[in-house]
């Protein structure tokens, strides 16, 4: 089995790279918002292959950590998450985050991702909560820090008013909004997002 392909980035497309391995040009389904900025380099891209649902073709999919790809397949083991779907989910909360946010068993974030609806978001809560819980000694009554809570709460705003998750956390994640109150957060937040 592949644990990992080392490839040059050759180009970036809506929901995937191609990795250029020893001119081998390679398709590989990712998380692309993490990979900005990575054109022309070399990269090592964890990997998991797999057949795709109707079992005609391989698919592979790529992670820049062995921990992110973990949580990839743990998302599947869920009853009823398939690997695209899990990959959304990891391409629209960022990989700590939503550790936290399954292990307090918060389904509300889940619930805002794409082709997710309460019911799934409950089942995987159900599924995962304890293990993740375990694993990373996240106790179901911790709080979250100030910072990630006013974070939330502009994230939440921009939502509401119709941005996409990946260019919000690109913007919240290039700045510290620490020194702003939340309505100056949202402003700053987006006078950003109109530049991008």
């Amino acid at each position: 089995m592949i644990d990992s392909i080392v490839g040059v980035i050759e180009e970036i497309q809506n929901n995937f790279i191609l990795l250029n391995y020893k001119n081998v040009i390679l398709k590989i389904f990712c998380n692309t918002s993490q990979f900005f900025g990575l054109i022309g380099q070399e990269k090592r891209i964890y990997v998991h292959i797999k057949f795709n649902e109707s079992l005609s073709e391989l698919e592979c999919y790529g992670f820049l950590t062995k921990e992110e790809r973990e949580l990839f397949l743990k998302l599947q083991r869920v009853s009823g998450i398939g690997a695209k779907l899990a990959l959304q989910i990891i391409s629209t909360i960022p990989y700590e985050e939503l550790i936290i946010e399954i292990a307090k068993g918060n389904s509300s974030r889940l619930e805002k991702v794409k082709g997710i609806g309460k019911k799934t978001a409950s089942r995987i809560i159900l599924e995962l909560k304890e293990t993740l819980k375990k694993e990373f000694k996240i106790e179901s009554s911790q709080a979250i820090k100030k910072e990630d809570s006013k974070l939330e709460e502009i994230s939440l705003a921009l939502l509401s008013l119709g941005y996409e998750m990946d260019e919000i956390n690109e913007v919240l994640s290039s700045e510290d909004f620490s020194s702003l109150s939340i309505e100056d957060g949202i402003k700053e937040a987006l006078r950003r997002l109109s530049r991008l």
